[in-house]
């Protein structure tokens, strides 16, 4: 039997290197099949997609340009339910033009873990439990990171909305998620995109109050030309919670290793330009303060949702609606003779939440956030969803898994 000269490559090889990678490709073939032409990842990563039952409104011969394709339902997970320290995910998607993608955890929430105690600098770099050795510093070795690159298509719609994120005491975590939209699209042809990111104060069951050393989230929205390859920023949102103990920790060790004058630098990059701006610390033989805590008093979660394009212009306008209706200080009429029977109140006023919502630069809305648990803020933002509808009729109510 005849060898072939060149080995044939197996179809099942995998062609990302590092772990934690996945890539994503999101095709419309013809005359209106959405295939995921490239579905890639590797442990602890694990992208799963889902063959939903969602048949859209119209009818497939009925589908329009402001239905062009049938939604695909994507589950992003990891292994464990949540992000070991030392831990990098980096997932990148691509919607081409006329497709539809939905985004869910469907892991109930995505667990920071916390690095073990005894890990430090005098010890094994390695972590109890993680899969592979650690760096020797500790910053970096109980760090956490993820990253979400999402490009999007003309007429292409993204509806992202996990679990949020439970970060453990003492756990370190940052993300960056990066959306990227057709500058020269106009009118109904524009991406749509629906954001959401949500963090809690970890796990209330063991007496967890924001207790982690540092969470950070960024979002950014960027417009890129197709033709010269120019982008440019359309929205960017930080939200940073940090006990800052690190800084404090680092300025201590500076002013024993290093000379005047390096320390007073490293002190203004760190924007503490001298003592009197370190963060307050509690007396001695008490219990030291938790700066996030302080700071997000008396909300147990937080969150950012971010609306854009066509498909989600009538759920940024029904938010914007609602949060004009909300009653205003000095707005309630004291007089006898005001009526004496008070309206129901509508989803948006029911439960301990605090929430805004503006319109900001390029059309987009943001709606931001706080409830005192999870299940308050659950069911506040499910059920102003729902009751605006369109979610559910574009993509059906297994978008709404986590609400």
């Amino acid at each position: 039997m005849r060898q072939p000269a060149v080995p044939i490559p197996s179809p099942f090889q995998s062609s990302i290197a590092k772990p934690g990678q996945g890539k994503v490709v999101l095709s419309l073939l013809p005359p209106n099949n959405p295939t995921l032409t490239t579905l890639t990842y590797k442990y602890p990563l694990k992208l799963v997609p889902r063959a939903g039952g969602f048949v859209p409104t119209p009818e497939p011969s009925a589908l329009s340009d402001t239905c062009p394709s049938h939604p695909v339902h994507l589950y992003l997970l990891t292994y464990g339910g949540g992000l070991l320290p030392g831990d990098h995910i980096e997932v990148s998607i691509t919607l081409e033009p006329k497709t539809r993608m939905v985004v869910t955890t469907p892991q109930g929430s995505t667990k920071i873990f916390k690095t073990d105690p005894n890990n430090n600098g005098s010890n094994p770099n390695v972590i109890k439990g993680h899969r592979k050795q650690m760096p020797a510093n500790q910053h970096l070795s109980d760090m956490s990171q993820q990253s979400l690159d999402v490009r999007i298509g003309r007429q292409a719609a993204l509806c992202y909305l996990p679990d949020p994120s439970v970060p453990f005491q003492n756990s370190r975590y940052a993300q960056v998620q990066t959306f990227t939209v057709d500058a020269a699209a106009k009118g109904a042809e524009r991406s749509s995109l629906c954001v959401l990111d949500w963090v809690t104060q970890g796990r209330t069951s063991r007496g967890e109050n924001w207790n982690f050393r540092f969470w950070r989230g960024r979002n950014e929205v960027w417009a890129q030309d197709e033709k010269t390859g120019k982008s440019r920023l359309l929205l960017r949102d930080s939200v940073i919670l940090d006990d800052e103990t690190e800084d404090s920790d680092d300025s201590d060790a500076s002013e024993s290793e290093e000379d005047e004058v390096e320390t007073t630098n490293r002190n203004i990059h760190n924007g503490l330009e001298n003592r009197v701006d370190m963060p307050p610390q509690a007396p001695a033989g008490l219990t030291p303060l938790n700066i996030i805590a302080e700071r997000t008093r008396p909300h147990g979660v937080v969150g950012t949702l971010i609306l854009s394009g066509p498909v989600f212009e009538d759920l940024g306008a029904y938010f914007l609606n609602e949060f004009q209706s909300q009653p205003r200080i000095g707005s309630r009429n004291w007089s006898d003779h005001a009526p004496s029977s008070v309206p129901e109140p509508s989803t948006s006023q029911k439960g301990d939440v605090t929430w805004t919502a503006a319109r900001v630069r390029a059309g987009f809305v943001l709606v931001k956030f706080g409830a005192k648990d999870f299940e308050t803020a659950k069911h506040w933002l499910g059920g102003i969803i729902r009751e605006e509808g369109s979610v559910i009729r574009e993509f059906g109510e297994e978008a709404l898994f986590c609400l």
